[in-house]
């Protein structure tokens, strides 16, 4: 079933929003993450998505009494993501009640770290984070490009036994326009695996657009900023989600 997942990213123990991937343009909206998570969970919420920016950036998370505060006050499934970067993080990251982890850089820079983790945790427990800015695939918390394809990432990644991806368009991420429809919709027929949509999802129309792509392997979106801004409203779109009858 088509899920959606808002969106909780933290820097220096707030919740944050950035501009296309940006640091200096973070806005903070909340110095409780438990309660922002609490929030989602009475919104309907099922799966909660935790980004650790410090941790995208520095190579290990930074954030994690603010994660262990999120898993603590809410039943909702944590999938979580920031510089999960070696297989004693994961097991760090697991131990606190993770249900999901979020690999970006270190699959990029380590390969065999996913086939590893793939291996000791299972392909359910395992997502890869491909973000993509002009159609190549961005790094260390999306400061850095690789001339590597979001096709070509996938496939090796595929290789390797991932069957989640997270799947973002940097330019898009926090603007508030939409999606890229083609691109979600051409890499996750590529890869043919369980992909979840980011950036970009503004209205509830686009949760609507993006479940019609299900056939080609979408299984979900993340939605950050619009929810924050009141564009979304999240009980509606996981209300929409629920009965329709596609």
């Amino acid at each position: 079933m088509f899920v959606v997942l808002p969106a909780i990213d933290l820097l220096d123990g707030k919740v944050v929003r950035l501009t296309q991937g940006r640091y200096n343009a973070a806005k903070v909206y909340s110095d409780d993450p438990a309660e922002v998570a609490a929030q989602f969970e009475r919104d309907g919420a099922t799966w909660i998505h935790v980004v650790d920016l410090n941790g995208a950036k520095e190579g290990e998370p930074k954030n994690l009494d603010s994660l262990a505060a999120i898993l603590k006050a809410v039943k909702c499934k944590i999938q979580f993501g920031g510089g999960v970067r070696s297989l004693e993080i994961l097991e760090r990251v697991f131990g606190l009640g993770v249900q999901r982890v979020v690999l970006g850089t270190s699959a990029i820079v380590n390969p065999m770290l996913a086939y590893e983790a793939v291996k000791h945790f299972g392909s359910e427990r395992i997502a890869i984070s491909v973000d993509v800015r002009e159609g190549k695939v961005a790094i260390h918390g999306w400061t850095e490009t690789q001339d590597l394809s979001p096709a070509d990432f996938g496939k090796r990644m595929l290789d390797a036994g991932v069957r989640w991806f997270v799947y973002t368009d940097i330019l898009r991420d926090g603007m508030m326009t939409s999606p890229n429809f083609e691109a979600i919709a051409n890499f996750a027929e590529t890869v043919k695996a369980n992909v979840l949509a980011s950036g970009g999802i503004t209205r509830i129309e686009h949760v609507r657009q993006l479940k019609d792509l299900e056939p080609f392997g979408v299984v979900g979106c993340i939605i950050g900023r619009s929810i924050y801004e009141g564009k979304l409203n999240l009980h509606d779109a996981l209300a929409m989600v629920l009965h329709s009858p596609f």
